[in-house]
């Protein structure tokens, strides 16, 4: 599935301690991607040169392009000297322009391209596994065979792509699972469905698991403004729904317009004060867990939006130039 405006959900049940996997994607709060290896980082090396052995069922190579049943991790599939003429000339999905990217030969037989363990989960706890794929054969070639995705947990299936069309586009699939009771840790798996020969290539980038809560909102969303000289404001956490039924905050600010953020000492209750007179703005923010055991582990809550506030100074300073001869009137 697409992660686009898609409104139709398909239930999957499964026994024992399997997560219980939906078809439709997080409509509540993200909290952080707690698997930062799933961007494959970024250098100057056009590839990298050393196996970073997440395919198990593949073979790396150093050197683009691949071949059948072969790997490589690179940014930029446009500086190959031997670029096979039906694939794009590529870049990763990010602004980063060394950002690295996966780029995937299919095997002629079904095989696990991408695995990887998650640790440190919580029970019974909501999250969005995706990843960014694009099939890397040019719009206009023809008779190619189309990728062929499925996402897997504890080496289930649990979602599969369906054939990615030749677009030249990066497109986001995924899904939203919950874990089972006791259930703290996962194997991630991306298989390839479809057979290798003429066609069946891909690029991957972004692979994110996340949690997915309830909506947390700071309300109104736009910049609160007050005077240098007036009264303290109160910021309010708003819950959407029933999802978290002990919920528990921790309140932050940010010093560099939301790059990263602090925890505020003693901000652990539904609203804060902002008090601060200095003329300036403010950024917050509070993350949200089930209950006062998850709220200090990073995979298991959520980030409310962010909410600013401007403190306007009472005064303001204005220079400007006046030519010899003219007037100025206050």
């Amino acid at each position: 599935m697409i992660l686009k405006k898609i409104e139709y959900v398909a239930i999957v049940i499964l026994l024992f301690f399997t997560p219980l996997v939906s078809a439709q994607i997080c409509t509540g709060n993200l909290g952080d991607n707690i698997f930062e290896e799933g961007d494959f980082g970024t250098g100057n090396a056009n590839n990298i040169q050393q196996d970073p052995n997440i395919a198990p069922g593949y073979q790396y190579t150093a050197f683009g392009p691949p071949s059948d049943g072969l790997y490589t991790i690179t940014n930029n599939t446009g500086a190959w000297s031997n670029l096979y003429s039906t694939w794009m000339s590529l870049r990763d999905n990010s602004d980063d322009p060394n950002g690295y990217m996966m780029v995937v030969n299919a095997s002629f037989t079904q095989g696990n391209f991408y695995e990887q363990i998650i640790d440190g989960l919580c029970e019974n706890t909501l999250y969005v596994f995706s990843a960014d794929i694009i099939n890397v054969v040019r719009k206009p070639v023809g008779n190619h065979i189309f990728p062929n995705v499925s996402f897997l947990l504890n080496e289930e299936v649990q979602y599969t792509t369906g054939d990615i069309p030749q677009t030249e586009e990066w497109n986001t699939y995924g899904f939203t699972f919950s874990t089972g009771p006791g259930e703290t840790s996962l194997k991630l798996t991306l298989r390839n469905n479809a057979p290798g020969g003429i066609g069946n290539d891909l690029a991957l980038d972004n692979i994110t698991f996340r949690p997915c809560g309830p909506e947390a909102l700071i309300l109104p969303r736009e910049i609160a403004n007050i005077c240098e000289d007036g009264d303290p404001i109160r910021l309010n956490a708003t819950i959407v729904g029933a999802q978290y039924d002990t919920p528990a905050y921790q309140w932050q600010r940010s010093f560099d317009e939301g790059e990263t953020w602090e925890d505020i000492p003693g901000g652990t209750e539904s609203s804060i004060l902002h008090t601060e007179r200095a003329s300036g703005f403010y950024y917050y923010r509070y993350i949200l867990a089930n209950n006062p055991d998850n709220i200090a582990n990073s995979k298991c809550r959520v980030n409310s939006n962010v909410k600013i506030v401007q403190v306007v100074p009472k005064f303001y300073e204005i220079v400007d130039t006046l030519c010899q001869g003219l007037t100025f009137e206050v």
